[in-house]
């Protein structure tokens, strides 16, 4: 079970599998890993713009334009003793009581959200956060998105950590990237864990037209440190490149009792 920091609170959400049209759809072609330059990060093709619904278009969508392949990268953090932390392999199983957070970054400004939805349930907002960007979900290119940010409950308000609680599995994330705001999920929020239904997030998976490509391992982003654990996923299909649909699975077990027992 994935819990949210404080650590006196739980939140009664478990995060296991994602319901079977979500992965049926969203099985990517894994690429050997390597480091990225500027060139293959901010790639620029032809797209044809799609009109999809539940979208807010901000001017007219041009048929075709030239424009960045929609492209995340994330890593996980775990906290150490003293409050620091180191980057966490995600191949690797997590323990019982370990805390992480997840760092997100994107090739190009859009709109983020990040769900946990347990098998066949509607779904719980990670991102948009209350205590990120006011709650906003629009989100700027190269710049890095700590999930979760800080909580005001602790001393040190920037100590904010989701926590592994039993039984040991698999937490699965919903991770979507979009050109425009998706009026079915929340675009701001003004209090912390909000719900999003199943069925939206199934129409979603229903209506992409995208072409996954990811890539493990040690990646580096223009400007930016290099992490070694990192995971890089891009839509490439240009004929339909309105949005990024991508799961992020962390694998935690039950933490070793004293003498083994």
């Amino acid at each position: 079970m994935l819990n949210t920091k404080p650590t006196s609170r739980r939140f009664g959400w478990i995060a296991r599998t994602l319901a079977p049209v979500i992965t049926c759809l969203l099985l990517p072609s894994l690429v050997p890993a390597q480091k990225e330059g500027a060139a293959a990060w901010y790639s620029v093709a032809t797209i044809d713009r799609v009109q999809k619904p539940n979208r807010v278009a901000t001017r007219p969508l041009p048929k075709r334009q030239r424009a960045p392949l929609m492209t995340v990268q994330w890593h996980l953090l775990k906290r150490l003793n003293g409050g620091k932390s180191i980057e966490a392999d995600p191949s690797v199983s997590l323990e019982t009581d370990d805390q992480i957070k997840l760092v997100i970054t994107a090739n190009q400004n859009g709109y983020l959200y990040l769900i946990n939805q347990p098998e066949g349930k509607d779904g719980v907002v990670l991102f948009p956060d209350l205590r990120i960007s006011g709650g906003k979900n629009y989100v700027l290119k190269n710049q890095e998105y700590v999930v979760p940010s800080y909580c005001s409950d602790f001393a040190d308000p920037k100590d904010c950590w989701f926590q592994m609680r039993p039984p040991g599995g698999k937490e699965t994330l919903v991770l979507i990237f979009s050109r425009q705001q998706i009026t079915t999920l929340p675009n701001q929020v003004a209090k912390a864990f909000g719900v999003v239904k199943r069925s939206a997030i199934e129409e979603l998976v229903a209506n992409t037209g995208q072409k996954v490509e990811k890539k493990t391992g040690e990646l580096s982003i223009p400007g930016g440190h290099s992490a070694k654990y990192a995971t890089r996923v891009r839509n490439t299909n240009p004929a339909d490149n309105e949005e990024l649909i991508t799961t992020i699975e962390i694998n935690h077990g039950e933490k070793p009792s004293v003498g083994g027992a």
